[in-house]
């Protein structure tokens, strides 16, 4: 029998990337919930980018049958774009790890299939297992790194993105100020919005404080949850806070909370919670 050649091996990897990468998304259990990329669940079109990105993985990862220099090459490419995305999706680390563990056992299962049909000699099976091993564990020592790197970049521009963002407590008059929160808000923005209005509203002595929400984007539940857990904080300090700017997803998001309004001062606009608690617009920008 003639020697079977790495080269037949790779031909075999590319011609099976589909079927593979099919294996893999039917392994995708019901254990895999939320907003996992992985989920089964997911949308048609985010289930054709993983396909895509495992189709690269492969083309990638069988390079190392044939050619160290371009399997490095595609690896590296391939493990930095997807840490960037993975990242920016707040996909776990553990998550991504768990799926290379998978798919490395079904892409090994098709080689034995390959072994089975052709026959090698055991020194070549040996030879391409642990090629295929060393292969996945320097894409992964890459991800992992590059992960790193990002999620670090990521958390960096976070806190940066807080610091221009941290909305200033405006005292309009002697214990009376406005909160006004604007733009999109993610959990880590709303902690940091928290502990910064607690610090001003003890600094400038603020006995009520007018937050007005109206310029705020989408407001999910647990940013609408941490938004009354400052309200509640802040009148733990003597600040009674007074709620604007309600649209109905947040009254929505309330009910479903088991928040009861009455204990949340909540007005329409700001215009109306000023004036029902006797500050005229005009008369307090006159002062």
């Amino acid at each position: 029998m003639p020697e079977i050649k790495n080269q037949q091996l790779f031909e075999y990897i590319i011609d099976n990337a589909s079927r593979m990468t099919d294996a893999w998304l039917d392994s995708r259990g019901d254990t895999i919930g939320g907003y996992s990329i992985y989920a089964k669940n997911t949308s048609a079109e985010v289930e054709s980018k993983l396909r895509n990105q495992n189709h690269e993985f492969i083309e990638s990862i069988a390079h190392v049958f044939i050619c160290k220099d371009n399997f490095a090459e595609k690896g590296n490419q391939w493990a930095e774009k997807i840490a960037e995305e993975r990242v920016e999706l707040g996909t776990s680390i553990y998550e991504v790890v768990q799926q290379f563990s998978i798919f490395r056992r079904i892409l090994w299962t098709f080689i034995e299939k390959f072994i089975q049909k052709n026959e090698p000699e055991i020194s070549k099976v040996m030879e391409w297992s642990q090629e295929l091993n060393s292969g996945f564990d320097t894409v992964i020592e890459k991800f992992t790194e590059l992960y790193h790197l990002k999620m670090k970049e990521s958390l960096s521009k976070q806190e940066n993105l807080i610091r221009s963002i941290v909305s200033p407590v405006i005292p309009v008059t002697e214990n009376v100020a406005i909160f006004p929160l604007l733009g999109n808000l993610n959990i880590t923005i709303a902690e940091g919005l928290a502990e910064s209005v607690l610090q001003q509203c003890s600094k400038y002595h603020i006995t009520k404080l007018f937050i007005d929400i109206s310029g705020v984007g989408t407001i999910d539940t647990m940013i609408a949850n941490q938004i009354f857990q400052m309200i509640s904080t802040l009148k733990l300090i003597g600040v009674e806070a007074y709620l604007s700017g309600i649209r109905p997803e947040l009254a929505m998001t309330a009910v479903h909370l088991g928040i009861d309004f009455k204990e949340y001062p909540s007005y329409s606009s700001l215009k109306q919670a000023l004036k029902e608690n006797g500050f005229h617009v005009e008369n307090v920008l006159a002062k």
